[in-house]
């Protein structure tokens, strides 16, 4: 009698003990997707200050390269006139992408938003196009799109400065410092570009587009901005 008490007992305590270790796999189980949600709220709140717009609606894309290329760094050799870039892994980079979900001035694309996962930093704002089956999506909702934009006033050189220093005393924290190594150029698009050519790779290593950490912003005619900022990408 008292060897079927023993047992039981212990049925009881192995049982117990595996209880509570569900329960604990359990919540930790739990903790990844709340801190994906945390970060997801972070970037979102980063890319709506950038923005000015605090009620912004957007969606997580996904996690990619860095695209179009804007930063690459690896080892270099020459081809057949070309060139090969080698990767480095501890120089691989990696963007989340977030979508706005609203249209830009009424034409098929909208913006998309890189954020550095490690920093939290924004590191490209881009136009992007809508697919046809993106474009159908809307179409259901009763949204209609211009594919194309014709004949479009210019904006002049002030008209683009006031665009583009906006956006970037929201996002820079040392743009005072910074605001008069702006490099102005004027082709499609009003641009500006900041560029660090103090800033060196380890030596065998190269960057493409730049070696050296970039800011970069642009203005079209219809006043939509492209930005790219490598600096947090180069940051090891």
């Amino acid at each position: 009698m008292k060897i079927k008490i023993v047992i039981a007992l212990l049925v009881i305590a192995i049982l117990g003990g595996v209880f509570v270790w569900s329960r604990q796999s359990s919540k930790t189980a739990l903790l990844p997707s709340k801190q994906t949600t945390d970060v997801t709220t972070q970037e979102e709140t980063v890319i709506r200050n950038f923005m000015a717009e605090p009620n912004l609606k957007l969606s997580f894309v996904k996690t990619d390269l860095p695209f179009p290329n804007y930063f690459r760094v690896g080892k270099v050799t020459q081809v057949n006139g070309g060139e090969n870039m080698e990767a480095v892994e501890e120089w691989t980079r990696q963007v989340n992408v977030y979508r706005q979900k609203e249209l830009l001035n009424g034409q098929c694309s909208v913006y998309e938003y890189h954020i550095d996962p490690r920093s939290h930093s924004l590191v490209a704002v881009v136009v992007a196009g809508l697919k046809p089956n993106e474009i159908e999506a809307y179409k259901v909702k009763g949204i209609e799109c211009k594919t194309e934009v014709h004949n479009l006033p210019e904006i002049s050189k002030a008209e683009a400065e006031s665009v583009a220093m906006e956006y970037l005393k929201r996002v820079l924290p040392n743009f005072d410092q910074i605001k008069d190594r702006f490099v102005y150029s004027h082709g499609k698009t009003h641009s500006w570009l900041w560029e660090d050519k103090s800033y060196k790779l380890p030596d065998g290593l190269v960057g493409r587009p730049y070696s050296y950490p970039t800011i970069r912003i642009s203005v079209d005619n219809t006043k939509n901005i492209q930005y790219w900022n490598t600096v947090s990408l180069f940051q090891n």
